[in-house]
This record gives structure tokens, C-alpha cells and sequence, in this order.
């Protein structure tokens, strides 16, 4: 079967799916749908640009998030996420229209040049408001915390699985089933059912993550699927999934209890065990590890005979290409950090800043770049400047603290609301953290976007009761997810 064909099959069943799910008003089971394809993703295609089967969801429930726009409008984190739109719309058509960054490749699409890239960037945060209004709707309805959870944790441990299996029998299950990233088959590296080793590894951080927050509340196999997703991000030698395991570390060890601080100590001393288990019985496959890990590292392994550069410039040496060139760009040019280069379109102007060594041999200036910034407030500064750094972390303060006074309000650890709200805490602040430090190119920002959003909605209810924050734990749990239909 042709790769294209595939990709039409693949992408009939991502619109046809949550079609009947939105028609047959089984919200639940779309939620389901979009946490769990966030991981599985062998329905994201790339035959005109890269479409992740949660934004279809997002397009698809588009007319029904208009109407429900009006009611969200009214959070302040949700009006920061409207003025960060309206400026990214400002700086696109300035800079992918009247004065365009130029493509000096000549040979890229019209989707990847100034205006195309202004466009797809555009609708894809348009659809990604889409998704997060379906979550926040869902997450009101209660149950739906302890879903999340389960699904997402559900499709990265299947894609670990899947990776394991990759790396033992060198059978590619992801290009077997979508047709496309064959130049993975022959770099021994796992990435189960997901473009890229990295990607992988991301999931499996998340899956780490949710299985050491929910622990049997999320499965009662809880320390297996842990397992599993810690070798699986191992098996992918990606430097950016270890910066985010150790970053979940740090989460874990500063701001969650006593139980999930030791659990992730034994986590840590697990992996730990199996580096070094790796190192004796597999001596080769360490040393590909070494190696990998020591080109995304170590700028000297990158930049043999370069000079050394400046305290930005070195920085900028250790990071991934498309950071590194982000970076430099922004180092040289300052005034775009000011004021940003519009959405989606700072890879442009950064692919002339490409840095000497291995990268400027694989990205010439007749290829360029592509991707935007992998890290978070990098890719926030390249698309809107300071001002969208500033609105992204208002957004992020404004519904940590709701969900810290939700949580807070039920000092009882049996209460099942309070049980939800922590979790729900837990997540926001992984999610957050993890997308400072790799942000996905799937809209998984829109689950904890989603979760924010409700906790602020009810924080404005209660706090414009009569009683306000004093209500009774009965009249709070009038505005708390109960657990109901919670499993899958």
C-alpha cells in the first residue's frame, strides 16, 4: 500500500471518529479519543501540513466553541489567552504579509513560507482554543480528571510498549502503519507509535508523571506501567526526555508529599539500575546512548575546531538546532525579542543562524530550518516577544493559584473532590513545567490549559457568592468534578 494512500485512510478515521462520537454525543469517549491520541499518534498526517488528530477534534467542534466563547471570556487567563491572539494576528500580517520574512531556500511550500506559516499558525491556535474549550466543558461535568489522566497514560504506556518491542526486534510498527519517518529504521532508537524518538520520550515523561500522581487511583498495575515508561524514555536516547525526567524530578521532590517524593526516588534509583544494567549486558547499545547524548550535550562533540563564542552563543551551542538557531537569532537581533516575529514564523529568519560544526553540514542554507523553538518561553518570545512571554505566565499564575485554593479547601484527604482538585494541581504544574522545558507538537498544552480554566471558573463562583470562599463543603461540591464515570 502507497504511503499516500495510507495517510488518506489514516486521515479519514481521525475525522470520522470524532464525527460520530460529537453526533452520537459521546463527549466522554471523544475525551477519551483526543487524550489518548496525544500519545498513539499514527492519525496525525502530514499530507498538506502536520495535523494532529486532537486539532481535527478542535476544527470539528469549532462552530459549538464559538458559542461557549462568550462565557469563557469572562477568566482573566482566558482574556490573556485572547490578547496574546490578537497581537500573534497583528505581527503575522505585518510580518507574513505586508513586510514577509523572505525564504531565502527558495524551495519551500507555500505553507512554510511568510504567509503560509502565518495561516496554518493562526487556525492551528484557533483550533487549539476549540480543544480547550471541549476539555473545560467536559472537566464542568465532572469525572473527568481521573479520565485524563488514565487515557493519556493509557496511550503513552501502549506507545512504550510498542517501543520496546521496536527496539528488540527492529520492527517499526509506526512506519509499517503511516508510511512515513523510514530514516528512524536504521538509528536504533525506539519511538513506538510516535513520529520521532523524542516524541516518545515525552510521552513516556507524562505517563511517568500521571502513574506517580494517581498511582491506584490511576491502575492498580501502577508500578508495572511505571516501569515500562521509564525504560521506554531510556530507550530513546533523547536528551530532551531526560532534561524532562530530571525536571519531573525536581517538580516531584519540591512540591509534592512525602509519598510521591519517595516514589520518585525509587523511580530515579531504578533508572539508574538500568543504565547501568544496560552499560554491562549491552555494552554497544550504551555506548550508541553515550554517543547520541553526547552530540546534544557536549558543544565540543559539535563544534570540533570552532572557536568559542560568547556566554549566549554557548548557551545556545548546547541546545537542540532548532532552539540553537532561535537563539542566536535572537541574540544578534534583539529587537525581535522585543516584539517578536510573528506566529510560527521565526524559523525564517533563524535559518541563517544555523551553528557552525555537525548542524551547518545537515542544515545548509539551501535547506534551512523549518521547526519552531522546542522550549517553551523560547518559542513564546519567537512568536510574540516579551508581551507573550509575560501573558503565557499570567495565564500560568492565574490558574495555578486557583487550583491551589481549590485544592486547599478540603483539608480531608479521603474527600473525593479534594482528591480531584490535587491531582488535577499535580497535573497543571507537570504540564506547565514540561512545557518550559519541550513543548509538544500536538496541542497537549490544551488539556492543562483546560484544567486551569475550570479552576478559575470555579474560584469566580464562589468568590461572587455570598459567602465566597466560607461555603459549606456542600455548597462547594456544587462546583466540584465529582468521580463518576470516571473509568474507562
Amino acid at each position: 500500500m502507497s504511503t499516500d494512500l495510507k495517510q488518506i485512510i489514516l486521515l479519514a478515521i481521525a475525522i470520522t471518529v470524532p464525527m460520530i462520537l460529537l453526533l452520537t454525543k459521546r463527549y466522554r469517549l471523544l475525551l477519551v479519543w483526543v487524550c489518548f491520541t496525544f500519545s498513539v499518534q499514527i492519525f496525525d498526517t502530514s499530507m498538506v501540513t502536520n495535523l494532529p488528530a486532537g486539532r481535527i477534534v478542535g476544527l470539528l467542534f469549532m462552530p459549538r466553541a464559538i458559542f461557549q466563547l462568550r462565557e469563557w471570556i469572562k477568566l482573566p487567563p482566558a482574556r490573556a489567552w485572547m490578547i496574546n491572539f490578537g497581537w500573534l494576528v497583528v505581527l503575522g500580517i505585518a510580518f507574513g504579509f505586508l513586510w514577509p520574512w523572505p525564504d531565502t531556500t527558495f524551495t519551500r511550500p507555500y505553507t512554510l513560507t511568510a504567509p503560509g506559516k502565518t495561516i496554518v499558525f493562526l487556525v492551528r491556535l484557533l483550533t487549539d482554543l476549540s480543544l480547550t474549550i471541549f476539555i473545560a466543558e467536559q472537566v464542568m461535568r465532572g469525572g473527568a480528571l481521573r479520565l485524563i489522566g488514565r487515557a493519556m497514560m493509557a496511550g503513552a504506556t501502549l506507545s512504550a510498549v510498542v517501543g520496546i518491542l521496536h527496539f528488540v526486534t527492529q520492527i517499526d510498527l509506526y512506519y509499517i502503519i503511516t508510511g512515513t519517518g523510514e530514516q528512524i529504521l536504521h538509528l536504533g532508537r525506539a519511538r513506538g507509535l510516535v513520529g520521532e524518538p523524542r516524541a516518545l520520550g515525552l510521552n513516556c515523561a507524562y505517563g511517568v508523571m500521571i502513574l506517580l500522581i494517581g498511582r491506584r487511583q490511576i491502575s492498580r498495575f501502577w508500578p508495572l506501567l511505571l516501569l515500562i515508561n521509564v525504560v521506554t524514555l531510556l530507550l530513546t536516547y533523547s536528551a530532551s526526555s531526560i532534561a524532562l525526567f530530571f525536571a519531573g524530578t525536581v517538580v516531584a521532590l519540591v512540591f509534592f508529599s512525602n509519598r510521591e517524593r519517595l516514589t520518585m526516588a525509587g523511580v530515579l534509583a531504578a533508572a539508574l539500575t538500568i543504565a547501568f544494567l544496560t552499560s554491562v549486558l549491552l555494552p554497544q547499545q550504551f555506548d550508541l546512548a553515550v554517543q547520541t547524548l553526547s552530540l546534544r550535550f557536549d558543544p565540543d562533540y559539535k563544534l570540533a575546531g570552532i572557536p568559542p563564542g560568547t556566554f549566549g552563543q554557548e548557551i545556545a551551542y548546547r541546545l537542540d538546532v532548532f532552539d540553537a538557531c532561535a537563539l542566536l537569532f535572537l541574540l544578534d537581533q534583539p529587537f525581535y525579542a522585543l516584539l517578536g516575529t510573528g506566529p510560527g514564523l521565526i524559523p525564517l529568519p533563524a535559518s541563517e543562524y544555523v551553528p557552525p560544526g555537525i548542524y551547518s553540514l545537515i542544515w545548509t542554507p539551501e535547506t534551512g530550518i523549518n521547526s519552531p523553538p522546542y522550549h517553551g518561553p523560547l518559542l513564546e518570545i519567537g512568536n510574540g516577544g516579551v508581551l507573550s512571554l509575560i501573558l503565557w505566565l499570567i495565564q500560568v499564575i492565574w490558574c495555578w493559584n486557583a487550583l491551589r485554593r481549590l485544592s486547599h479547601l478540603y483539608p480531608n484527604s479521603q474527600d473525593e473532590s479534594g482528591d480531584d482538585w490535587r491531582f488535577g494541581a499535580a497535573i497543571f504544574l507537570t504540564g506547565a513545567v514540561f512545557y518550559i522545558v519541550q513543548v509538544s507538537y500536538t496541542p497537549l498544552w490544551c488539556i492543562f490549559l483546560a484544567i486551569g480554566w475550570v479552576a478559575c471558573k470555579y474560584v469566580q463562583r464562589l468568590t461572587s457568592s455570598s459567602q465566597g470562599l466560607a461555603d459549606s463543603p456542600t455548597a462547594i461540591n456544587r462546583y466540584s468534578p465529582s468521580p463518576q464515570g470516571a473509568n474507562l
